[in-house]
């Protein structure tokens, strides 16, 4: 017991120690990155390949299965899952817990670098991480009645944009929606054929006079100069002035063989927020960052640049994740500060000592700033798990601080000499045995490993250190600040109380009644249990709510745009509702996406105004059956939709994957497991993940409708090749990209088109030997599913 009498002599040193270590604490916690989850990196790197409009077919052998067997022969890979569409390939490398994940990382950057060299020059990969700070954290909507979606995507990409990019802790500010500028050379087919001239020629002579090209190094009156020669377009009338050469003819300008104007871009992508169409601005922070300071940051920017929002242009807020940790740190907040008054009240009336009441509570708050300095020096953040340990530990925290000073108050009342010293001696041991006895429960939640260590290790640190940190401020704070200030003075005796009546329970008396209420407990305990719900986190309310929607396969995007509107008048007629964001052809994260998908963000209004969100969410899935039978809808809450991403595995509950060679087996025992899961008790929305890939339009070269001698010969016999057809053909479906003009500091797309309202059938391609021949002679052109 010497340590004891070692605290009772340095009592006003304890006391000060205590103060300034939980001064550090709420310093610290100020610095401290606050987010919805734990800082962690999940074993999983997403991969993504983009190769253009290549058709799902070739995607599969070309790229996701070289992929595939490059990453399976990454040391410490677990398993490889992966997603294939038109163009692109969507490919998740697990690995095992305990993963070094930087040279994982490396590893895979290298496989991808293996297989680069056989994609398509203009092929992109990304290759990302999954952690907890990979999804947006805010997302704001850009709306105007007066103003066009391009002006709206160059107010967020060049105003905006670099603006939000400044403030601390922001890692990326990705813009959705909107339309892009663009010059476009819009070719009169009948000019053309009137002058002998093919697509071909038109694109030669823009890409060979729109550039600026270097002449040498000249010395001269003293300086050195560059030598330029530039035909450069400025402007609509400097790209109409371009000559294209006519043969056996004199030269023709660009403005005479078609329209040159300035328009939007094609995008296959639609964005809307509160039934407008939208600009979607949406921030991610870095790993490390606060996610409050960050929605602080931009309001601040806001009001001291209101010059950056234009007056005729709506700044809307579909989603902020710093609203929900700012609740959950006032949550944390409010318990503390109930917790305290209560604990104030109870202890006033039973110790009936004003300075005693006020240092056992005081001991609540000053546990709890010493845990989150603790908390910020282990390189912890504020997260769900971190606040929901300090509030699950706060009855423990306040415990030992009352059956301290009850003891300290019963001696000083007996008449001890120094009541701080006794009434702690007296209690120390069942002290520390109540305190390790509660610490040990929370040693196996530290041993688990997977995503459930991730989270719950967290949760177990904070709960130790609360219960650790709890017992020193009571056994050391606590009767140091009552000798300090002198709370634990021996009162003067009275009169000697009559010794206590028997309160032995009657239980006590009667143990087989005891027993026999034991046993009720335990099988009531478990027949509940058994009826209990489980899942991963507890089930919360979000205040938003995710809506993964995809028509049928093959739907235009047009055609999709407008059955979502129906879906779009449900929720501006929910009262629950209080704003959302649509992405159709893109989706919130780091996804593929098709134009026929995409997803909802819906903002909720605040509880007390509307119902639970899974009643609405039940309201909004009936109405949108109803309405659109043909939109196949899947919902849940963002932050659970999130874990599922996270873990490279699905976000929902159930998940069944069926594995083999025969796709069409495959594809038939899949709708039976769909089957079988609709007619299991809550279950919804269930999704047969079976995938079809739209129709195509197929350009064949050298068609055997030509006839069996020289058919196959057709393209040869002109000297055409495929890839001659190839840039013909997409003159007249997309346009064909000839450069780009620089207007300021911006570079907009120079696109020229050939499209006839005949279709391909009116297209004619020029020939090495200068020949003009009809698409027609070469090709066949026909519509279904992709080859």
């Amino acid at each position: 017991m010497r340590i004891l009498h070692w605290v009772h002599d340095r009592a006003l040193a304890l006391l000060v120690l205590a103060v300034i270590l939980g001064a550090a604490g709420v310093v610290i916690v100020k610095d401290m990155p606050m987010a919805i989850f734990p800082s962690v990196t999940f074993p999983v790197i997403k991969v993504i390949a983009d190769v253009g409009d290549e058709p799902a077919a070739r995607m599969m052998p070309s790229v996701t299965r070289p992929l595939e067997q490059e990453f399976l022969a990454v040391p410490g890979i677990r398993v490889v899952r992966s997603t294939t569409s038109r163009g692109s390939s969507e490919l998740s490398a697990n690995f095992e817990w305990g993963t070094d994940m930087q040279v994982a990382l490396q590893r895979i950057q290298d496989a991808v670098g293996r297989v680069r060299p056989d994609l398509a020059p203009d092929a992109h990969v990304d290759v990302a991480p999954m952690n907890t700070a990979l999804f947006p954290i805010l997302g704001y909507a850009l709306t105007s009645e007066t103003r066009s979606q391009a002006d709206l995507w160059e107010l967020a990409e060049y105003a905006l944009k670099p603006e939000l990019v400044r403030i601390a802790g922001v890692s990326q500010v990705q813009i959705q929606g909107g339309r892009q500028r663009e010059f476009q050379v819009h070719l009169d087919l009948a000019a053309l054929a009137a002058r002998r001239l093919a697509v071909g020629d038109v694109l030669a002579a823009i890409r060979k006079n729109n550039q600026v090209l270097s002449a040498g190094r000249i010395e001269s009156n003293h300086e050195l100069y560059l030598s330029l020669v530039t035909g450069v377009v400025t402007d609509t009338a400097s790209l109409a002035r371009i000559a294209v050469s006519v043969p056996g003819g004199v030269p023709s300008f660009v403005g005479d063989l078609g329209v040159v104007r300035v328009a939007d871009a094609a995008s296959y992508i639609r964005t809307t927020a509160d039934g407008r169409p939208a600009v979607l601005v949406s921030l991610t922070r870095q790993p490390t960052a606060n996610t409050v300071e960050i929605a602080r940051g931009v309001r601040e920017l806001l009001a001291s640049r209101p010059d950056l929002i234009p007056k005729d242009v709506r700044w809307a807020t579909f989603y902020d994740q710093a609203e929900f940790v700012s609740a959950s740190i006032l949550g944390v907040r409010d318990a503390i500060v109930i917790g305290v008054c209560l604990a104030a009240v109870v202890l006033l009336v039973f110790l009936r000592s004003a300075r005693l009441t006020l240092i056992a509570v005081a001991a609540i708050p000053l546990t709890v700033a010493v845990v989150l300095l603790a908390l910020g020096l282990a390189g912890q953040t504020i997260n769900l798990m971190t606040l929901g340990g300090i509030a699950a530990a706060l009855g423990l925290i306040a415990d030992d601080a009352i059956v301290v000073a009850e003891s300290i108050a019963r001696h000083r009342d007996e008449g001890s000499a120094a009541p701080a010293l006794t009434g702690l001696k007296a209690i120390l041991y069942p002290l520390i045995g109540s305190s390790v006895s509660t610490i040990v429960i929370f040693l196996p939640f530290a041993l688990l490993t997977g995503v459930t260590g991730a989270f719950y290790q967290p949760l177990a640190l904070t709960m130790g250190l609360a219960l650790t940190i709890s017992f020193l401020v009571a056994a050391m704070a606590v009767p140091a600040a009552l000798r300090a200030i002198g709370g634990a003075r021996p009162r003067p005796r009275t009169a000697q109380a009559p010794p206590p009546r028997d309160r032995v329970p009657f239980l006590f008396r009667q143990p087989w009644l005891a027993a026999l209420l034991c046993l009720a407990l335990l099988a009531s305990g478990y027949i509940l249990y058994g009826r209990l719900g489980s899942d991963f986190l507890p089930a919360m309310d979000e205040g938003s709510i995710i809506l993964d929607y995809w028509t049928p396969p093959g739907t235009s995007l047009t055609d999709t745009d407008a059955m979502l509107a129906s879906v779009e008048k449900i929720l501006l007629a929910l009262p629950d509702v209080r704003g959302y964001s649509r992405r159709t052809g893109t989706q919130l994260g780091f996804f593929i996406t098709e134009p026929n998908r995409g997803d909802y963000v819906i903002r909720l209004k605040p509880r007390n105004q509307r119902r639970g969100v899974e009643d609405v969410i039940a309201d909004i899935r009936a109405r949108t059956a109803a309405i659109a039978p043909a939109l196949h809808t899947d919902f849940g809450q963002l932050l659970e939709d999130n874990i599922g991403d996270l873990t490279g595995g699905a976000p929902q509950p159930i998940d069944v994957r069926i594995f083999g060679d025969n796709q069409a087996l495959l594809q038939d025992r899949a709708r039976e497991a769909a089957a079988i899961l609709r007619g299991v008790k809550g279950v919804e929305d269930v999704f047969d993940g079976i995938v079809i890939a739209g129709p195509a339009l197929t350009v064949r070269v050298a068609p055997e409708g030509h006839g069996a001698a020289d058919g196959p010969r057709a393209a040869a016999r002109f000297g055409l090749t495929t890839e001659d057809v190839q840039a013909a053909v997409e003159a007249a479906v997309a346009g064909t990209t000839a450069g780009t003009i620089r207007i300021g500091e911006r570079l907009y797309p120079l696109r020229v088109f050939a499209q006839d309202p005949r279709g391909l059938t009116a297209l004619r391609l020029r020939s090495p030997a200068g020949a003009l021949v009809p698409l027609t002679d070469v090709a066949s052109v026909s519509t279904g599913a992709p080859e």
